[in-house]
């Protein structure tokens, strides 16, 4: 089972991704014990970071990554019993620190979007993943 902390700077999306978001939530939870924290600004994010933590920023100009790849990842991290941190900031980004404390700088796309759909991008990713590393049926 892989342990992450999502942590989302700003507002979870509303209205309709509200919805989405809540029915991505609901296949992950088998395979995911996801705590999910929002906090208005990052100004202290980094006191909230575990020193053992494997920690993912998002972030645009990060690495990319098919889903093939990004499962392979959280299962070498999930093998190593590593807990893990993900952090999307909000519209102003991220500190260069947080930054560099990034195990991982990922890149959901190369194109700038919104943070409503980057949030249940990501969201959508991680359950991917998760059919992959257990051969589910999702990933064709």
């Amino acid at each position: 089972m892989i342990y992450l902390d999502f942590y989302t700077i700003g507002d979870l999306p509303k209205g309709g991704f509200d919805e989405i978001r809540y029915e991505l939530l609901k296949p992950i939870n088998p395979y995911i014990k996801l705590e999910h924290r929002i906090l208005k600004t990052a100004d202290d994010i980094e006191s909230r970071i575990s020193s053992n933590s494997y920690l993912i920023v998002l972030d645009e100009l990060g690495q990319t990554m098919n889903s093939h790849e990004f499962a392979s990842r959280l299962k070498t991290i999930e093998d190593k019993g590593q807990h893990i941190t993900v952090i999307l900031g909000g519209a102003k980004g991220l500190s260069d620190n947080i930054k560099k404390k990034a195990d991982l700088r990922l890149s959901l796309s190369p194109m700038t979007t919104t943070h409503n759909l980057a949030h249940l991008f990501f969201l959508e990713q991680l359950y991917r993943a998760c059919t992959i590393n257990h051969g589910k049926e999702y990933h064709y």
